[in-house]
């Protein structure tokens, strides 16, 4: 006879489950109401983040979303369908900047028809243009121009058209390096988004010249990025450039209000959800 058989036991308890003294087990009602409903919050935050990190703008480019970005997405990655669009085609700063095969390949000028150069190299402004192509070689036709010997001073006035062609295509922006064609586009980027000044220059340090500025490096950095995955220490200067850029831009909404902020925005392609709040996904 064994000794469980001697000991009384309830109709109760034998119905029971047999007794464990796991955590599940001895949790109170109480306890496992109120873990369900802290891992529903937990979950439904969750869920709020991710939606508000699908739909948030991409903090390099300004207006796509993050997985946009072939360097740094997976395949897996989608964008949502209520994504930020992309503001960067026609707007103001893209309208100004030139690309480098733009430049290359474009067809040249008719010379012989009297065309000249849409773009030439660093340093030559529109009033160098007019002395080198205009009042110098007609200053040297009069000068070399002989009432005696018309022949000779036609001759000389064609020479000089024909030096005024090749210095033309000399200082073509065509011959330009990638180098050359950036420090046009600062130059074009200073011209277009800088204020006057009382000498009348243009105001290089304002803030949109300098968010101008930074959104053209960040573009060309990220470009570089898209075919040099391995480069980490670009992708470093890129997230300062980012973080740079989102200060400036700070500064002029407080400097010059809302409407001023909101407008240069649109003229950088930029998204507000880009570059305000918490900076991340970089």
């Amino acid at each position: 006879m064994s000794l469980r058989s001697l000991v009384p036991v309830s109709r109760t308890l034998q119905a029971a489950r047999p007794f464990s003294t796991s955590a599940p087990v001895c949790e109170s009602r109480a306890r496992v109401v109120a873990r369900q409903k802290r891992n529903k919050v937990l979950a439904q935050r969750a869920a709020a983040a991710s939606a508000s990190a699908a739909n948030r703008a991409d903090p390099v480019l300004g207006s796509v979303p993050p997985a946009a970005r072939s360097y740094n997405a997976s395949p897996s990655t989608s964008a949502s369908a209520s994504a930020p669009r992309d503001l960067w085609p026609g707007c103001r700063l893209q309208r100004v900047l030139l690309s480098a095969s733009e430049v290359w390949y474009s067809p040249p000028p008719n010379y012989s028809a009297g065309e000249a150069p849409m773009h030439f190299l660093p340093g030559i402004n529109a009033a160098d243009r007019a002395l080198l192509f205009g009042a110098v070689p007609h200053a040297t036709a009069a000068l070399a121009f002989d009432a005696e010997d018309p022949t000779a001073s036609a001759e000389a006035a064609v020479d000089q058209a024909r030096q005024a062609e090749a210095l033309m295509r000399a200082l073509d922006l065509h011959n330009a390096s990638k180098r050359g064609i950036e420090v046009v586009n600062r130059q074009r980027i200073v011209d277009e988004f800088g204020a006057k000044t009382a000498s009348g220059g243009k105001d290089t340090g304002s803030s949109a010249v300098q968010a101008a500025l930074l959104t053209h490096k960040i573009r060309s950095l990220h470009a570089h990025l898209e075919s040099n995955v391995r480069d980490t220490q670009n992708r470093r200067a890129l997230r300062l450039l980012v973080h740079e850029r989102a200060r400036v831009l700070a500064y002029a909404r407080r400097r010059d209000g809302e409407q001023k902020y909101v407008a240069l925005l649109g003229d950088l392609g930029l998204e507000r959800s880009a570059v305000e709040g918490e900076i991340s996904g970089l």
